[in-house]
């Protein structure tokens, strides 16, 4: 039944995330509140999905951090997780870390809601994307999901928090990810000069 619910909350947000240019579509800081520059991160206080406390903390010691904004009913959300868990391994050691939020983890008024929570966690083993993953609370529910037009959506951030460059709206495969990585990193290294 749970596939079945899925399957149709996938169906019904594509159609609707068609219309409003949002679910797996590509913008790449093109405009838009997604592609202005974010400071939540820089001073944040969230929760990981066992309700464990988080802060701008998780930053340090990377150089650069992506920061993947995705929902457990969005299809190339759920597409991507796997690349997404590769890309984490591959450059755990390179100074590179990826953290997820998802976003659908809290109701309008920004309480938490377990059975998504629950089904987050299902979508995470099941696409191996076993990063650390945050609720949006807090800070990230007031001050950045207001500004969230689609998802998923990607902020890269340096080791203070600050956002490097403007946010990528859409889903992309591995190889897009390490290049766009890549760049993150070479500009993250630009500005430490």
């Amino acid at each position: 039944m749970r596939n079945v619910w899925r399957a149709a909350a996938v169906i019904g947000m594509g159609v609707l995330a068609a219309g409003i240019a949002a679910c797996g579509q590509s913008s790449m800081g093109s405009g838009g509140d997604s592609g202005r520059q974010v400071t939540v991160f820089e001073n944040f206080t969230a929760q990981d999905l066992d309700g464990n406390p988080v802060d701008e903390s998780i930053f340090q010691g990377y150089d650069v951090t992506m920061i993947n904004l995705w929902g457990t009913f969005c299809g190339p959300c759920l597409q991507e997780m796997p690349d997404l868990g590769e890309l984490a391994d591959e450059y755990g050691d390179k100074g590179v870390q990826i953290v997820g939020i998802c976003t659908d983890a809290v109701n309008s008024d920004g309480e938490v809601l377990a059975d998504v929570v629950e089904t987050a966690k299902e979508d995470i083993q099941d696409t191996g994307a076993d990063y650390l993953h945050l609720v949006p609370t807090g800070e990230i529910f007031t001050d950045l999901l207001p500004r969230v037009s689609a998802v998923p959506t990607t902020i890269f951030v340096d080791e203070s928090g600050r956002q490097i460059g403007l946010a990528d709206m859409g889903a992309r495969d591995k190889d897009t990810w390490i290049q766009v990585i890549e760049e993150k990193l070479a500009e993250a290294g630009s500005e430490e000069q």
